[in-house]
């Protein structure tokens, strides 16, 4: 009898000795092969007599039905709604109906973390919602929102916001804002990252500074960050601060735990593969929906050119700011547009069809980018998948560009393959089932393995 999820809609294996049926890949204890009879259908299972496993839940699987992720998913969405409810770990394992071994598990598959870190995020988004609608006092808040102590508040606030409480609370009211450096902190890759292209029409580098445009709900604006040895000063042009401050916050990663990810590698005597870059985070997006631009319009050609169709797309759509700026491409200007607005573009037709039809979706309100950043890693990953012309290496790449997710694989890439094989000395770049075995002991870190193989091909000669 196999165990392997590949065969699990190619037919149902019966267990007569115990009167159940399950999918091929059940984990349950296998009986004898004389007990064993195979059925192409459920429907012909149970007209055998025999029930469902409990264990594998093959109706639920032949329906779509995921028990363990929405199990995990109802518990996190209520901890991010009142984490004052949650005391800890215990809690959660309570709430969810799982052990305590089940719960790490099922927090490190659906959203590529701890479940102590969900706490401490969910404590820490309550915080600020409260810093800003309330009058109450930083200390009232801490412990309103479950933090035992003012001084582990503080920690993890400044670790997940950059700044204290109270330079939080008075975003609203001032243009301009900084956010503290980790330790570590490479400023190069974010600055290298955001200046790739010299001739981008919405980022703009020169030497520890850096310019660039965004558009949020209809308000174009800028924010020139202004890199320092252990922060970044923030001036906001246009815009609200409050978006401004997110959307750095999501660019310099400051939300991403390289020092576990550098851990696993010594742990894996891979200290070659973090050399020299020790504190690296992954880049993100300013905004979420430039996750998608840039997965679509990367997809199967060089960089090169998916820079110029991005700069011409921001051309045709975004606002002139001034200083040659011009505001990036939104989903509402872009779900405007006609796919005969992109051919001359030098768009193909699939690629401008997919762009206007994920637009579209968006302001639809069919897909929300906020609600899939925020939620767990495999929702975003089913959800994004039904988006026609978004494949694997396109959603894998907007999940850890733009959603900052920390175990994404996006199998395919070139990069990837390239960096693979010159690390690991391999003849040729790997195919996709070397790729996810050379991968798997990265995990749940594997984005950040990517951005360091990605990276190690710079000091090629």
């Amino acid at each position: 009898m196999v165990s392997d999820g590949e065969y699990d809609r190619l037919f149902i294996t019966g267990v007569l000795s115990t009167g159940i049926y399950c999918l091929p890949s059940c984990r349950a204890r296998k009986p004898k092969p004389e007990n064993i009879r195979f059925f192409e259908t459920i429907g012909e299972a149970q007209a055998a007599g025999l029930r469902a496993c409990k264990k594998c839940r093959p109706d639920d699987f032949y329906q779509g039905v995921d028990l363990d992720l929405e199990r995990i998913e109802a518990v996190v969405t209520q901890l991010q709604e009142s984490p004052w409810d949650f005391a800890g770990i215990g809690d959660l394992c309570e709430s969810a109906g799982i052990g305590n071994s089940k719960l790490f598990d099922s927090c490190r598959k659906h959203y590529h973390t701890t479940p102590g870190e969900l706490i401490a995020r969910s404590r820490v988004d309550a915080s600020c919602r409260l810093l800003l609608e309330s009058e109450a006092s930083v200390s009232e808040i801490a412990f309103q929102v479950g933090f035992e102590t003012l001084s582990t508040f503080y920690e993890h606030f400044g670790r997940l916001t950059g700044m204290p409480p109270l330079a939080y609370r008075k975003l609203p009211a001032s243009n301009s804002f900084a956010i503290m450096l980790p330790q570590g902190f490479r400023q190069g890759a974010v600055l290298g990252y955001f200046g790739r292209d010299p001739l981008s029409l919405s980022e703009r580098m020169s030497g520890n500074e850096l310019l660039v445009s965004f558009d949020v709900e209809g308000e174009p604006g800028t924010i020139q960050l202004t890199f320092g040895s252990d922060q970044v000063e923030c001036r906001v042009a246009g815009g609200t601060t409050l978006a401004g401050h997110r959307g750095v916050s999501r660019m310099l990663g400051i939300r991403q735990d390289p020092k576990s990810f550098e851990a696993l590698a010594l742990k894996l005597g891979r200290a070659d593969l973090i050399e020299g870059r020790i504190g690296l985070r992954v880049p993100q997006t300013l905004a979420l929906y430039d996750g998608i631009v840039w997965s679509i319009l990367g997809q199967q050609v060089n960089l090169a050119f998916a820079y110029a169709l991005r700069r011409r797309l921001t051309e045709l759509v975004g606002v002139r700011l001034g200083d040659g700026l011009i505001s990036p491409p939104t989903a509402e200007k872009v779900a405007k547009l006609s796919v005969d607005d992109l051919l001359p573009l030098q768009f193909s037709r699939r690629k401008a069809e997919y762009l206007i039809d994920s637009s579209r979706q968006i302001v639809a309100g069919h897909i929300s980018l906020e609600t899939l950043a925020s939620g767990s890693a495999t929702r975003a990953e089913k959800t994004l998948l039904e988006v026609r012309g978004l494949g694997p290496w396109s959603v894998h790449y907007m999940m850890m560009r733009a959603f900052g997710f920390a175990d994404c694989l996006p199998v395919g890439d070139t990069g990837l393959t390239s960096g693979l094989q010159r690390s690991f000395e391999l003849e040729t770049r790997p195919d996709v089932a070397q790729t996810l075995e050379l991968m798997a002991p990265f995990s749940p870190h594997r984005s950040l393995a990517c951005l360091h193989l990605w990276q190690s091909l710079k000091f090629e000669s």
